[in-house]
């Protein structure tokens, strides 16, 4: 009897440690998922936050690109077609000097545009990218970053660019105003994309206003803007874009032609430069590149230096 007492006592103790172990077991288990559905949450949460972080930073580099033309390759113009718009005839008519572009570039096989002071517009320049022109040519007066056209100015045509800033009234040395573009306006409301154009810009300038020009154009898929860097006279523009038409169309690049045609103005000293549209792109490049790295600067500063407040403390302690 005491020897069957003792064994209930045993097989009882036994049984209390088994379900003492099983429930012990069990109490680790539910902590463990208790332990595991408050790490994984924060996980998610951190990885989450990562890739929300990246995409908006890799949306506003490709937005900003979009928008500067980084994406666009500068494939070659379409064909051999040119365009010589003239507003300067307004009042400088030079005959000879169409004829002679005209004639010049007809025979290697250009077919030429001719666009008048009668039809030089502000809708001239919104639509001439689409056009498919390789080489354009601008005889105007340019000044101010601005193409000044020959369409007689109204305050009530054009207002929303007018608001904007990007089409202005103008005069030439008449009384008669006329409509102004702003470079701004190349870029930002024409139509259709140049394909890797040369572009001429006839007018008086300065190197401020090459660049400028040159930025715009170069939006747009331009692949040269060539211009003055000073004030010109009518007859000596003619000249020089003449030598500079030859030039290229006798198969010289853009630099060599520059190069034949870089007389300075005897009286003003203007003379002909030129931008390259892919070096404006680099730069862009190299800015966004510079802008990006310090906006992770600032990130890693603004997140992790709070962060490192309380980290470090902790880190501390342990030790």
């Amino acid at each position: 009897m005491g020897q069957k007492i003792k064994r209930e006592n045993s097989f009882d103790t036994l049984l209390d440690q088994s379900l003492g172990k099983q429930g012990h077991s069990r109490l680790a288990a539910g902590y463990a998922k208790k332990a595991a559905s408050r790490i994984w949450p924060r996980r998610h949460v951190r990885l989450t936050l990562s890739l929300t972080i990246l995409l908006v930073i890799g949306l506003g580099a490709s937005v900003w690109a979009w928008q500067n033309g980084i994406w666009f390759s500068t494939a070659g113009p379409n064909g051999l077609r040119a365009v010589l718009i003239d507003g300067l005839s307004v009042n400088n008519p030079d005959p000879s000097f169409t004829d002679n572009v005209t004639r010049t570039l007809s025979s290697v096989g250009y077919t030429v545009d001719y666009i008048g002071p009668d039809e030089f517009t502000v809708d001239t320049l919104a639509n001439l990218p689409s056009q498919g022109y390789g080489l354009v040519i601008i005889r105007a007066h340019t000044a101010h970053s601005a193409i000044i056209t020959s369409e007689p100015y109204t305050s009530s045509k054009y207002v929303f660019a007018q608001l904007a800033g990007h089409v202005s009234p103008a005069t030439i040395g008449t009384p008669v105003e006329y409509f102004a573009v702003a470079a701004q306006f190349i870029s930002s409301e024409s139509h259709g994309r140049f394909q890797n154009s040369v572009i001429v810009l006839m007018g008086c300038g300065d190197p401020g206003d090459r660049e400028t020009f040159a930025a715009a154009f170069a939006d747009k898929g331009a692949g040269y803007l060539i211009g003055f860097d000073n004030s010109v006279s009518a007859q000596f523009t003619d000249s020089e874009t003449s030598t500079l038409v030859s030039a290229l169309a006798h198969g010289n690049t853009v630099k060599e032609s520059v190069s034949l045609a870089s007389s300075a103005d005897p009286v003003y000293r203007g003379q002909f430069g030129f931008v390259v549209a892919s070096s404006i792109l680099q730069q862009r490049t190299v800015n966004l590149l510079s802008e990006l790295s310090l906006f992770a600067i600032f990130f890693i500063i603004l997140v992790f230096g709070p962060l490192s407040v309380f980290l470090v403390p902790k880190l501390l302690a342990r030790r």
